[in-house]
């Protein structure tokens, strides 16, 4: 179990088991895992932003790291700069799709990759038993980094947009820095919302995991499609002529002119059987990972598979993108919808009746033996007709349930049963 690291880096109030102390201790960490050498850092726009990323410049300094600073900026275009400046690692300051009052530290690899479990245990040895260091680094600014990235995403989507309307929310997070101009140099006429750097009210009733804001916006306008990202804009929500669409039929949808390698699209445990089937149909097939973003992406890049996601809003398109980018998919999701400058169809699937719950827990809730004969008990009622997922979030203290199944009281029963179980635990 991972004292500091959850499944999208370290994350936490800032104030309580987030601070500048442990940003600092992260820096020489850093620093002692991958050695002197160039460092990108970047973050999105929440209040605590600044506090961590001068301790953290100052861990990485003292470490001796040359420290490139690009500012505000959406989290894939913090890995695409690691690997653009041959950079040992790439830094956000984020914590994603969570409230202003958290945040977060990722950290990629010189290939912009996220760090596997046995480097982040190899850091967290680093955190606990920091070095004495002494040498001094220096910190340089990359200027002109967001147009960089917008160069970057018009570069690799390369489609003639003219006709095509979208509308963006993006949450007073990164996505503000370079959505709207990304998708106007392609020739697109955007409507955005939500665009000032605001970071105390990021995500707050708008962005990735509030869809029906950017939906109600659109309302008695002739816009059909709108996209919401998240803090760091490296998720999304999309909304196609009056409706949220769920993540796997976008997943799907994403994937319907691409060539995929060995016909396979990654998704996760909690990827809906509906799109395992509809894949089938099409002569190609579904792999799951665990849920996360990172592991769909360690699968990606072993395997040299070319398309992941999951239904939270994280796509990638490998190798264009080597983490969730909700820019780059929205902007390939419109050149995939507009045919010369008409809309197109968009497929959505028949999904499987499926439901979540989120419980404040503590982590020991899943080696309890009742907990685990629970398990056991509802994952065999469920065979053969649905699927039991029960899991510790990698972002928040709460353990997640999530139940499919053709009939949907079975769903109902299942959770119910579970609920009571986790609040008697926590009350008693």
């Amino acid at each position: 179990m991972s004292k500091y690291f959850g499944t999208d880096g370290i994350r936490g109030k800032y104030g309580d088991n987030l601070d500048s102390a442990l940003a600092y201790k992260v820096g020489l960490a850093i620093v002692a895992y991958f050695g002197k050498g160039g460092v990108v850092i970047g973050r999105d726009t929440r209040v605590s932003g600044p506090e961590i990323e001068a301790s953290l410049i100052e861990g990485l300094k003292r470490g001796g790291a040359e420290v490139l600073q690009v500012g505000i900026l959406p989290t894939p275009a913090i890995a695409r700069m690691a690997i653009k400046y041959k950079a040992l690692c790439g830094i956000v300051i984020s914590a994603s799709h969570n409230p202003p009052e958290y945040n977060g530290i990722k950290i990629f690899d010189g290939n912009g990759v996220k760090l596997s479990e046995e480097q982040e245990g190899s850091i967290e040895y680093y955190i606990d038993n920091p070095s004495e260091l002494r040498a001094v680094g220096s910190v340089h600014e990359i200027a002109d980094a967001r147009q960089q990235y917008i160069d970057y995403l018009v570069e690799t989507v390369d489609y003639d947009m003219t006709g095509a309307k979208v509308w963006l929310d993006c949450g007073y997070g990164a996505a503000a820095t370079v959505a709207k101009q990304a998708f106007e140099r392609l020739g697109a006429t955007v409507e955005i919302e939500n665009c000032k750097l605001r970071g105390e009210k990021i995500n707050c009733g708008c962005g990735a995991l509030h869809p029906d804001y950017v939906l109600h916006s659109m309302v008695g306008t002739d816009y059909k499609l709108g996209f919401s990202y998240d803090g760091d804009a490296d998720r999304l929500s999309f909304v196609f002529d009056g409706r949220v669409m769920d993540g796997d039929s976008v997943l799907y949808n994403l994937g319907r002119e691409l060539t995929l390698k060995d016909d396979v699209v990654v998704g996760t445990v909690l990827t809906n059987t509906a799109l395992e089937r509809r894949l089938e149909k099409d002569g190609r097939r579904l792999v799951r990972t665990p849920v996360g973003d990172k592991y769909i992406c360690d699968l990606m890049f072993k395997k040299g598979y070319n398309l992941g996601g999951e239904q939270s809003g994280h796509y990638i398109v490998y190798p264009q993108a080597t983490t969730g980018d909700g820019i780059m998919s929205s902007m390939i999701i419109t050149k995939t919808l507009y045919k010369n400058g008409k809309l197109g169809e968009f497929i959505e699937l028949n999904l499987f009746p499926q439901k979540a719950i989120a419980e404040f827990a503590d982590q020991s809730i899943m080696y309890d033996k009742e907990m685990v004969a629970l398990i056991e008990d509802y994952t065999a009622r469920l065979a053969g007709i649905g699927r039991l997922i029960v899991r510790m979030s990698g972002t928040e203290p709460k353990i997640r349930v999530m139940c499919e199944c053709e009939d949907s009281r079975k769903i109902d029963e299942t959770l119910a049963v579970f609920k009571k179980y986790i609040n008697n635990r926590r009350s008693g």
